[in-house]
């Protein structure tokens, strides 16, 4: 088994909010699969690594976004299970408010695939840093 998966956020502002480990992950994958908030973000990643797609597709009007995720996860694995060096990545922390991720990460590992998750600038990172708020110090 060789393929590998690794999960990564681009962070809340495009390009300023990757890290250097993320951005590594995307360039070196065989195959980049992302789901941003923006086209332009998604642009920016296809610039990375040309192999990238969006998961976008798997929404459907109508449908329960649980379904969205389980399709999203499948194509994820599917690639993986093709023996391919797999990046995924999300919006924002990878590991915040994403089904999908924590799906594929742990399914990777139950079928014996590497699978790894990198962190990102999230949401509540960026809501301390504007306001300046501590939780150690504010409770």
């Amino acid at each position: 088994m060789s393929g590998s998966l690794t999960v990564v956020g681009t962070g809340i502002e495009l390009g300023a909010h990757l890290t250097a480990a993320a951005r590594e992950e995307i360039e070196q994958a065989d195959v980049v699969l992302c789901l941003v908030a923006e086209p332009v973000a998604n642009a920016f990643i296809h610039q990375l690594n040309p192999s990238a797609r969006s998961l976008h597709e798997h929404y459907r009007l109508g449908e329960e976004r649980s379904q969205a995720y389980a399709a999203m996860t499948e194509e994820i694995l599917a690639e993986v299970r093709r023996g391919k060096r797999v990046c995924v990545a999300f919006y924002g922390h990878p590991g915040v408010f994403v089904t999908p991720s924590h799906d594929a990460v742990r399914l990777a590992r139950e079928e014996g695939f590497p699978a790894r998750m990198l962190p990102g600038v999230s949401a509540e990172d960026c809501l301390f840093a504007d306001l300046g708020f501590d939780p150690a110090r504010q409770g």
